[in-house]
């Protein structure tokens, strides 16, 4: 499902200055410095609803999380306030793409759950996207 979301933006949202797999977010603080207006793609969480089926078949809905985190850089911003005003554009680059998105037919739709900014330090801030879908385990 990752490659999936990070072919989709990159896809339906050329403005983005990169689209990469990341494991976690700590991560990307702490790695080389990406570019401004990069986003990352991470795997969150999975929780699994019951089995639907009965005598002997098997069919469970599982919702999946996912994270885009995009990093925003201006050394000169020591506030932060010039930073914050371009979360609007990268956001709005991420939402169009995904939001109401189904990675397969019988998927639920892309919908956002919540954001959060961060600091990063040194000019640098990070804003946390949590993307919700489902896919279904079969057996």
């Amino acid at each position: 499902m990752i490659n999936a979301v990070i072919a989709r933006l990159k896809d339906r949202a050329p403005e983005l200055a990169d689209v990469l797999p990341a494991e976690d977010v700590d991560a990307i603080g702490k790695g080389p410095a990406p570019r401004n207006g990069t986003v990352f793609v991470l795997p969150y969480r999975e929780q699994a609803e019951p089995n639907e089926l009965a005598m002997g078949g098997f069919e469970q809905r599982v919702l999946v999380q996912i994270l885009t985190a995009f990093v925003v850089r201006r050394h000169d911003d020591a506030k932060g306030g010039r930073r914050v005003l371009d979360f609007d554009a990268i956001k709005a680059a991420i939402e169009g793409a995904i939001a109401g998105w189904a990675v397969s037919p019988g998927n639920d739709l892309f919908e956002l759950v919540a954001g959060q900014a961060g600091s990063l330090g040194n000019g640098v801030s990070i804003y946390v996207q949590t993307w919700q879908t489902s896919r279904v385990l079969e057996a």
